[in-house]
């Protein structure tokens, strides 16, 4: 049977903008064009990075008229430039206005898995290659698609892999451990359910056994019923609306701490509880650490976060007083202090470089300062990093981008490396909307990698994404030329039904050793009051972690209860 593959450009609409819409999205058939099945949730897969205008602003780009050649074991994608023009600063033209060039915008791939980085040219395929296909006009109506432009045929391993891929990674079965000799309610307590997962991923789930049908005095064989543990949270976690949340567990308590905009509230809250789940409840304890009303902070009490450094637990945070000046300060515990204390913190000191100016002062050698925000961190090696949010309006808005440095663990507000830019909106689905953003970094540090997610494209809309940076964990990590920026996001609207303009997130390990992602978002198309989730991090079979697993995929309901039978010794 022929396989194909679809390149196609949507339709843009309410719940899609034109700046996704204008990206080469793909579909594959593997019935020889009679049915097409859209990759990537019908998401943007190809996105051409924009234009930096004279004053250094962004001037958005999008592709229409989408073509494909094969030269050799390589495919040549290839798209007509549009250019989304600036009005004013932070207004863009609708797609009526917008500018086709004269170039055209290309991609090279060999599986349609890696593609190389956009290239622009000014001639639609490279001249004089050597072209043994090119795709043709596709009469089928791919999914939402304005026009299903062109098709081209692919090998059955690629069209396989692609299929495989594009899999919805859900629970598949649970394995338990046979022939299982205990001695003690303590090993049976131990012994965890494998959930298998269709990519092939597992994960060890806690089981809560039944111990009364067990004498531990007595040697012999028992069957034994036990219900597997698993966290399930709503969306949303509660009804207020809470920004930027992070949660973290600190000498066996639970603490939440985000930005608190309700009712122009200006402080930073604390919460304790046993548990994740209990930080939600009403009657949660509750203490107010830093205010405007009794600091000299008084603007911008943004994005704060929890981070051990140098083995003191920190909150890492964006301050402002005065004017609209928010900057990212370090408040940090006191030796053997007590958490819900606001006694027991110093004050906040803001972060320095290490000539001692603030990173505000141009840290790009252009001349320009601006405001820091979104400050996080993480440990690797014994060694400090943070990454954080940059933004300048000097002849027009930078739009946000993330830098990044090693800093001093012990004195972690202080920079032991100067201010590197990590990443920047240049691709559709962060500058998006009049909004080019690159904000709030929250790290996942694994064996093998570090992966610093970082929120793109509009904060307060329905466009509101997670996209990742990926490093090995034994580079130089303050070196920006180490790390691997993602094509398209990895959580998105919709990515989760219901769930719209999820963002600035961040993660936990609970005391199971189990990875949570906490995010805002909304359910209303339109509505940007902001809404928390969390939900396990599942981390797939290559190891790198899927951010929008259902509590359904994880583990449905009704797949809890389980039997072993065990040998008492």
């Amino acid at each position: 049977m022929n396989n194909l593959i679809a390149a196609y450009i949507r339709t843009a609409s309410p719940d899609y903008s034109i700046y996704l819409a204008q990206s080469v999205h793909f579909a594959m058939s593997c019935d020889g064009g009679h049915s097409f099945t859209p990759l990537n949730k019908n998401y943007g897969i190809l996105f051409p990075k924009c234009r930096y205008n004279e004053e250094n602003g962004i001037v958005s780009r999008g592709v229409c008229d989408v073509q494909m050649v094969k030269s050799g074991d390589t495919y040549i994608i290839s798209g007509c430039e549009i250019e989304r023009h600036q009005v004013k600063t932070g207004i863009f033209m609708d797609s009526k206005e917008d500018v086709q060039t004269d170039a055209f915008v290309c991609w090279t791939t060999k599986d349609f898995v890696s593609f190389s980085e956009p290239e622009r040219c000014l001639n639609r395929f490279p001249e004089g290659i050597s072209v043994d296909e090119e795709s043709k006009p596709c009469a089928v109506d791919c999914n939402k698609a304005q026009s299903c432009s062109c098709t081209i045929s692919v090998s059955s391993e690629i069209a396989s892999r692609l299929s495989e891929l594009n899999k919805t990674v859900e629970f598949e079965a649970i394995k338990l451990p046979e022939n299982v000799t205990v001695k003690t309610a303590d090993e049976l307590d131990s012994i965890k359910a494998e959930a298998i997962y269709t990519d092939g991923s597992t994960h060890l789930k806690k089981v809560i056994w039944n111990k009364d049908a067990v004498d531990f005095t007595k040697p012999g064989q028992y069957e034994v019923d036990g219900r597997i543990f698993a966290r399930r949270f709503p969306f949303p976690v509660e009804e207020r609306a809470w920004g930027d949340p992070i949660i973290t567990l600190y000498e066996g308590k639970y603490y939440f701490i985000g930005t608190d905009d309700w009712g122009g509230n200006k402080m930073y809250e604390i919460r304790c509880a046993d548990t994740p789940e209990d930080l939600f409840r009403a009657d949660t304890r509750r203490v107010t650490l830093l205010e405007a009303e009794t600091s000299e902070w008084d603007t911008t009490f943004w994005a704060p976060e929890f981070h051990i450094a140098g083995g003191r637990m920190c909150i890492f945070g964006t301050l402002g007083k005065g004017s609209f000046d928010p900057q990212s300060h370090v408040m940090r515990l006191k030796e053997g202090g007590d958490m819900m204390n606001p006694d027991d913190w110093e004050k906040p000191i803001r972060c320095v470089m290490p000539d001692g100016r603030y990173l505000s002062l141009n840290p790009l050698g252009d001349g320009k300062n601006g405001i820091t925000l979104d400050m996080t961190y993480f440990e690797v090696n014994d060694r400090g990093y943070a990454a954080w949010s940059f933004r300048t309006w000097a002849g027009t808005d930078s739009g946000s981008m993330i830098m990044i440095a090693e800093v001093d663990p012990k004195n972690p507000w202080q920079l032991l490396t100067y201010p590197k830019l990590l990443t920047r909106p240049d691709l559709g689905w962060e500058n998006i909307d009049g909004t080019d953003n690159n904000e709030g970094p929250h790290p996942i540090v694994t064996d093998d990698k570090v992966y610093l997610a970082y929120s793109g494209g509009n904060a307060a809309g329905d466009t509101y994404v997670v996209g990742m940076m990926t490093a090995e964990i034994d580079s130089e990590l303050s070196n920006p030329d180490v790390w691997t920026k993602s094509a398209t996001p990895w959580l998105a609207s919709n990515f989760v039904e219901g769930e719209l303009g999820c963002g600035h997130n961040g993660f936990f390990i609970d005391e199971l050793g189990d990875t949570y992602i906490t995010y805002h978002g909304h359910k209303t198309l339109g509505n940007s009051a902001r809404i928390d989730g969390v939900r396990r991090v599942h981390f797939k079979k290559d190891g790198s972690p899927l951010l929008y697993m259902t509590n359904e995929q994880d583990l449905p309901i009704g797949k809890e209860d389980v039997k072993i039978t065990i040998t008492v010794k």
